[in-house]
């Protein structure tokens, strides 16, 4: 499936949409409260969701779209929309910044486009045709220049890791012949090493498929992958949406 300019336009103007409204509530005191797997939500997950599910249906009304902050999770499906509209909901209660709007389009297991957005630096990263690119909007959220990006392979290692679930970076750094650590939250990691800044993130314990579909998606249309433990090429459409360990590379 081929996604067609306006299409793709279409798409941007979605995830920047949400990602405005998110800033609406960080600026403010905002409630948040625990789902029943324990993880937050606040107000902006909830608006940002709506957003994006009600223009995607009007916009493909034949793909169906899973969410994590949806409960019905169609399944056994080929082509579907897979949307985490507020990744780093951590990161947004403790306001540092660090957290996206996702979007991916799955077919047949595997991400074929990606979009992230960035919205306290307004910095978008998403997928066109066979590459994927980088813009920094301007102040009225007007798209800018877009800049092709690519991995960058390097002798001595450059880490990207997660700022709430990482321990003994020491031995981390030995392991992996690193001579830097970057630490970040949300799908940003993947795109630091889309665009050259870092070439590794391993990430042990569970995520869900739409923590890392719009980032492996840009991630691999910029020259990277992402295996398991194992060496599996990670697949989407699983029964539970649930990723095992991985790294991602350069």
């Amino acid at each position: 499936m081929k996604l067609d300019k306006e299409l793709n336009l279409k798409l941007k103007n979605i995830t920047i949409l949400a990602g405005k409204a998110i800033l609406k509530v960080y600026k403010k005191p905002f409630k948040k409260n625990l789902k029943a797997d324990k993880s937050p939500i606040t107000e902006a997950d909830i608006a940002a969701n709506n957003i994006i599910c009600e223009r995607l249906k009007k916009l493909t009304p034949n793909i169906p779209i899973i969410s994590e902050e949806n409960e019905n999770r169609p399944k056994n499906i080929s082509l579907f929309w897979l949307v985490d509209p507020l990744d780093g909901t951590k990161e947004f209660i403790k306001k540092n910044g660090e957290f996206t709007v996702n979007i991916a389009l799955v077919k047949n297991k595997r991400p074929i486009y990606g979009i992230i957005f960035k919205p306290t630096s307004r910095e978008l990263y998403f997928t066109e045709d066979k590459f994927s690119y980088y813009s920094k909007l301007d102040r009225n959220y007007g798209l800018s220049k877009k800049t092709k990006i690519k991995v960058k392979r390097r002798k001595i290692n450059i880490l990207v890791l997660s700022r709430s679930h990482t321990r003994n970076n020491d031995l981390i750094l030995k392991k992996f012949n690193a001579s830097k650590i970057i630490q970040t939250g949300s799908s940003i990691k993947l795109c630091l090493i889309a665009d050259g800044s870092a070439n590794i993130y391993p990430r042990l314990g569970t995520t869900m498929e739409w923590d890392i579909a719009a980032g492996d998606a840009i991630l691999r249309k910029a020259g990277g992958k992402i295996k398991t433990l194992d060496g599996k090429i990670l697949k989407y459409g699983k029964k539970n949406f649930k990723n095992s360990s991985f790294i991602a590379r350069s």
